[in-house]
């Protein structure tokens, strides 16, 4: 069993992240950036979730004395997960206060952890980064955000192997699953409920949706490879759930949840505008064979919507 501390842990995924590594066995701290009963709805919702399988610590956002304090209290590894993102799919991100944000205090922090006994850091990147998203990707990132990620990640890098850390980098392409939210599925589920098709607008884009449990499992098989590792070393995970086109994966979607939801759940496609984005993006390591309650995560996934439809807090924008 490692000590794990987790930034990032109120976010969707920072979840599934959180409570896979301590089902796996693993003493995790998650550190968060606001007060206790400072979050509001599906993110105190989460938040709730979490702190049944592990430890919360309140205001103690990444580069604060309290973080740095607490950075240097014996942990066997860092899983970075949190990082500045809002308005990210805006084209006017600004990649270099980003940047700076998500570095602040890096390197005191990495200091406090390698001089503790700290082995490892994980650092989540993004499917939008450059040299990521498909074999041969080229050296370009996507967005601004992606060269954001891109930067931030190097740097981490650079900062963990000159202390000593091995530094592992997580690549999330497109999750989806109970206590998400503003996501795909969002808006298919908003029109299902009121009896509407669901709009796919964007038909043609091959995407990688891979489901939260998986998310989970892959974080802590990197997770564990690091930690029985070698000092100093260098590891990346690139989970890859569903592949192919848009369409394709809201057609799955709509099968599986008609008949647990009792819904028509009809797909309209939208003509494809101009590709504003790479068609293919997706990652390259595949989970969907690995052992995983297939059913059961169908059975939740459509009653977190039918819950999110009864409460009428299905309104907010996709």
């Amino acid at each position: 069993m490692a000590r794990i501390l987790l930034t990032g842990g109120s976010s969707f995924t920072g979840l599934w992240i959180g409570e896979a590594l301590a089902a796996a066995g693993h003493a995790v701290v998650a550190a968060l950036r606001g007060p206790a009963g400072g979050y509001r709805g599906l993110r105190d919702e989460r938040i709730v979730r979490l702190g049944r399988s592990v430890e919360l610590v309140f205001d103690a956002p990444f580069a604060s004395p309290r973080f740095i304090e607490l950075a240097g209290s014996g942990f066997d590894l860092l899983a970075h997960h949190a990082a500045d993102i809002p308005n990210y799919r805006s084209p006017d991100y600004d990649v270099m206060e980003a940047v700076n944000r998500n570095l602040l205090a890096a390197e005191v922090v990495l200091t406090a952890l390698a001089s503790s006994g700290a082995r490892a850091l994980i650092a989540t990147g993004t499917t939008f980064e450059a040299r990521e998203g498909r074999p041969g990707a080229n050296d370009l990132a996507v967005s601004p955000y992606g060269l954001s990620k891109t930067l931030t990640n190097e740097a981490l890098r650079h900062f963990a192997h000159w202390r000593g850390l091995s530094f592992g980098k997580f690549v999330i392409a497109a999750p989806f699953g109970p206590l998400e939210e503003g996501r795909f599925a969002w808006s298919l589920f908003q029109s299902w409920t009121a009896g509407q098709p669901g709009k796919v607008r964007t038909p043609r884009y091959i995407r990688d949706n891979i489901p939260s449990p998986l998310l989970g499992q892959a974080y802590v098989a990197l997770a564990n490879e690091m930690l029985g590792g070698g000092p100093n070393a260098e590891y990346a995970a690139r989970p890859s759930g569903f592949v192919g086109a848009q369409a394709s994966f809201a057609q799955l979607l709509a099968e599986e949840m008609r008949p647990r939801l009792g819904l028509a759940c009809e797909i309209e496609l939208l003509p494809q505008p101009e590709l504003s984005e790479p068609e293919v993006r997706a990652n390259t390591e595949p989970w969907l064979g690995r052992d995983w309650p297939a059913s059961s995560f169908w059975d939740d996934y459509a009653a977190y919507y039918a819950r999110l439809a009864r409460e009428g807090t299905l309104s907010s924008p996709a």
